[in-house]
């Protein structure tokens, strides 16, 4: 196969890891958008719930309208970027998460905090399938597990920073007094002004022209790209793992912390999940190629089992307390967290052709967006009906499941 210009640049020697400086660019901006974010997704419920008065049920089902703009703003994004490219489709993206953050800063009753919610999350939507798209044209196909391990390590930096500041802000003022409705919302003012920082940085990475397609070559669009049976098991376990990954980890322990009366030990989680990754990556970016992808999905779905299982005596009053609960199912979730990272991206850009690379991005992206939606989903309705032990359950359940799917599917060809 042909190299494009970007990628013979990417193969040099001399490269810093082997990536060209547009890389580096992306992955500097995607640090600070992190931070915007470790700013304020950990402390969203508790801002909603104790600082505008929203109902805790109805705070932590807001959350998942992000999801449900993602499912809007993944296809849009797909095609868009087969059309025009991911450069454009990033900046865009990034302004509309700006705008959102900001909306949410000003919201003052349950009708303007969804709204900002789902404003953000249709930013982020439309931003990261144009990152991931941008970084395979980047860089060669045997560097695709690294720059993808690398990429999420350095989220995670900007995450822990973010999550940091945020946790010394709400340690030191109560979400539900006076001060703390005229402070926390520079929370959401902050993580905007991240957003426009990372704009700049993504702007001056340069441009990525749209693929070429041969002439008289049909584009078969998300059709052809769902017939494909070496991309559809991936997608599967991807869902699955999502929902017990992120959707039901950003949901779930908001809800714990708050019934144990210990905010605080949001910031322990999400410090703790951070450091885990940022720890672990240069063992993950050592052995990023050398695992094959199935197997590294494997993994994550057994340690995401596990962080979930490990709450269990916790939240039933036995054994260690919560916080300590919390920090171990951090640590495990960190590091299922980095075996995706590099596995699911390489296994969608192995099988994706390049005029329909924007899209095949895309569904990965819808993928994870459904469980981010189905994970606060559930956490609220096991909120609402006090089943707080059966939905730790189920989450490890899930985690099984997509496990099963992997090693059923094994001979679909996407390991």
């Amino acid at each position: 196969m042909a190299l494009s210009v970007e990628q013979a640049v990417a193969g040099r020697p001399g490269n810093l890891a082997g990536f060209p400086g547009a890389v580096w660019l992306l992955l500097a901006g995607d640090l600070i958008t992190a931070a915007a974010v470790g700013l304020t997704q950990p402390y969203l419920v508790v801002f909603l719930h104790e600082t505008r008065g929203v109902p805790l049920a109805v705070a932590t089902g807001l959350v998942a309208l992000a999801a449900v703009a993602s499912l809007v703003g993944n296809p849009v994004a797909g095609a868009l970027i087969d059309r025009w490219g991911g450069r454009p489709v990033m900046l865009a993206g990034l302004a509309v998460a700006a705008a959102g953050m900001l909306t949410l800063a000003g919201a003052s009753g349950s009708a303007a905090a969804g709204l900002g919610v789902a404003v953000t999350g249709l930013g982020w939507s439309v931003s990261m399938p144009a990152l991931s798209t941008r970084l395979a044209t980047l860089t060669v196909p045997a560097l695709h597990p690294r720059v993808y391990t690398l990429q999420y390590a350095l989220f995670n930096v900007g995450l822990a920073g973010g999550a940091a500041a945020g946790g010394l802000v709400i340690a030191r003022v109560a979400p539900a007094s006076g001060q703390g409705r005229a402070v926390l919302p520079w929370l959401w003012i902050g993580a905007a002004v991240l957003c426009l920082a990372g704009m700049v940085l993504a702007a001056a990475a340069g441009r990525q022209a749209p693929p070429a397609r041969p002439a008289g070559t049909p584009s078969g669009g998300y059709r052809q790209a769902l017939a494909d049976r070496r991309l559809l098991p991936v997608l599967g376990a991807a869902t699955l793992l999502s929902t017990v990954g992120y959707g039901i980890y950003n949901a779930a322990p908001p809800v714990l912390a708050v019934a144990a009366h210990d905010a605080a030990a949001l910031s322990w989680l999400t410090i703790a999940n951070a450091v885990t990754v940022v720890a672990g990556a240069p063992v993950a970016l050592r052995y990023a190629e050398r695992l094959r992808p199935r197997t590294a999905l494997l993994w994550t779905a057994l340690l995401w089992a596990l962080a979930w299982l490990v709450c269990v005596p916790a939240v039933a009053g036995a054994g260690f307390g919560l916080r300590t609960a919390l920090v171990c199912a951090a640590v495990l979730t960190g590091a299922g967290e980095l075996l995706i990272a590099g596995a699911l991206p390489s296994l969608v850009n192995a099988v994706a052709p390049e005029e329909l690379r924007g899209r095949y991005n895309a569904l990965s992206s819808w993928s994870l967006t459904a469980g981010m939606m189905a994970g606060p989903l559930l956490t609220s309705a096991a909120t609402a009906s006090d089943a707080t032990l059966a939905l730790l359950c189920a989450a490890a359940g899930l985690a099984g499941a997509a496990g099963l799917l992997l090693l059923l599917t094994r001979r679909s060809g996407t390991s």
